[in-house]
């Protein structure tokens, strides 16, 4: 009885990775070389953990096969290395679409209530308590030019971990020794630091992607692919926000098991 409530608490068994399948990951995502041996071998884990809790679907004739799954799990596993792999559940499924895909809106004017419907073209998407939705071309551009600082799998992933604070705000669920006054105060400033310079229009001065302007979450889902790919452009255009991410995701804290 006890060993079956271990195994309700922790997830079932990690699905186990061939050592030559790892080494190749290891080769082609430069993102990880980075990692210390035990964040590596963490990793390792947290990756087979998701490959055995998640279902992976194919979207429009798509077969997704080991390798990409491989890839997806370990960049998805990659933000909580040092948040513990419990903050990846609940949701259970990943689609995986061959290149973007369109996703249908609708947008509602406060003063007059007039619907608009519109369509969004999309790398990636979360639905709340729903599905990780991954574009695998733009996964594969990201892991062709990482020092873009972009990684669609760490962007829905943090939108993901927003979630987790029960509101998707771009304030997600605070570790302890992370003030949340401090956090809203210092993303908002930074927020609107990037609006108005936007507004000027000096698009070209933003080091970071200006979709981290179209709302509170993504600015936070933004700067987490920053913090994570390309930390020297967030620590220079919004050297507070970088700190803060840091300490979120734990860079110099022991793992949650």
């Amino acid at each position: 009885m006890l060993r079956f409530l271990r195994r309700m608490v922790s997830g079932p068994a990690p699905t186990p990775i061939p050592d030559d399948a790892w080494a190749a990951l290891l080769e082609r995502v430069v993102w990880f070389d980075d990692l210390t041996p035990d964040e590596l071998l963490r990793l390792r884990d947290y990756t087979g953990r998701f490959l055995s809790a998640k279902r992976f679907v194919g979207a429009s004739g798509l077969v997704v096969d080991d390798d990409m799954r491989l890839v997806i799990a370990a960049l998805a596993s990659w933000p909580v290395l040092h948040l513990g792999h419990a903050a990846l559940r609940g949701w259970t499924s990943v689609i995986v679409y061959p290149e973007g895909f369109r996703a249908k809106r609708t947008d509602e004017d406060e003063l007059t209530g007039v619907i608009t419907e519109y369509h969004e073209d999309l790398a990636g998407e979360a639905w709340e308590r729903g599905p990780l939705i991954l574009s695998w071309a733009d996964i594969e551009e990201d892991l062709a030019e990482p020092d873009d600082g972009v990684c669609v799998v760490v962007h829905e992933i943090a939108h993901k971990l927003d979630e987790g604070s029960g509101e998707v705000n771009g304030m997600p669920r605070l570790p302890r020794g992370v003030s949340p006054s401090e956090w809203a105060s210092t993303f908002t400033r930074a927020f609107r630091a990037l609006e108005e310079l936007l507004d000027q229009g000096r698009e070209a001065d933003s080091l970071i992607d200006p979709y981290a302007a179209h709302s509170p979450e993504e600015f936070f889902a933004v700067c987490s692919e920053y913090v994570l790919c390309r930390p020297d452009l967030l620590a220079e255009q919004f050297p507070e926000v970088e700190r803060l991410l840091r300490l979120f995701y734990g860079h110099a804290r022991p793992p949650v098991a």
